[in-house]
């Protein structure tokens, strides 16, 4: 068929594919031309998506795999415990390991806390759930008790933030107890924003006690989410 440019201003007699490659520009197209019957499926790359209104997240969503989720769900978690008892007041500055028995071989999620010498560095900064229990053993002793001591300065000087008391009455007889406690402690600095614990008001007649096996004394830490 010829092509016929008529008074009207349109053009006929043009079959498909019959303008040059190269010819229809962006500039060329109306606004708001392209409408979706007009995309074929799977021809929209990643790279042109940008932005996704949450919006637009309604409805039944489909399965997504959690291998292909990121920035969800908790990043790290640890625990720790101490590995030899003693008896006296004191910060727990030696025999301590990661949990690594009964289940709790692939600690930890994410990377893990760092000690030295009793002192604990988070591996990134957040609000961090910190529990801990004291396991002793008691006999004629009034409100031994270990605490959670912070830092903000890099361990220069130290606050308690909480505590917890396995003896709740003095008993002649050697009985044991153990006492836990929760903080949220928000990690603002990594270098600066450290941990420690601390039996105290302990004699000889309070063993602080602990195992390599099990955990009689220890600590938890877990990231909840960004500071």
């Amino acid at each position: 068929m010829a092509i016929v440019i008529n008074g009207s201003g349109t053009v006929t007699g043009l079959s498909v594919g019959g303008l040059p490659d190269g010819t229809v520009d962006s500039d060329t197209l109306a606004s708001n031309a392209v409408v979706t019957g007009k995309i074929a499926d799977g021809t929209i790359a990643n790279a042109d998506i940008n932005d996704l209104a949450a919006s637009k997240l309604t409805g039944a969503l489909p399965a997504i795999s959690g291998a292909s989720l990121t920035g969800v769900g908790l990043k790290n978690a640890d625990s720790w415990r101490l590995t030899t008892g003693f008896s006296s007041s004191s910060v727990l500055a030696n025999n301590l390991e990661r949990v690594d028995t009964q289940g709790s071989t692939t600690l930890p999620l994410g990377t893990g806390m760092t000690e030295s010498s009793g002192v604990f560095t988070f591996p990134q900064t957040g609000i961090y759930l910190i529990n801990f229990q004291i396991t002793m053993e008691v006999t004629n002793v009034d409100d031994p008790y270990m605490s959670l001591n912070v830092s903000t300065d890099g361990g220069s000087s130290w606050n308690q933030g909480t505590r917890a008391y396995p003896n709740g009455n003095r008993h002649s007889s050697s009985t044991k107890n153990t006492g836990s406690s929760f903080y949220l402690l928000d990690v603002t600095n990594t270098s600066n924003d450290k941990v420690q614990f601390q039996v105290q008001n302990a004699t000889s007649g309070a063993t602080t006690m602990a195992a390599t096996s099990l955990t009689w004394t220890g600590f938890s830490f877990v990231r909840l989410g960004d500071t």
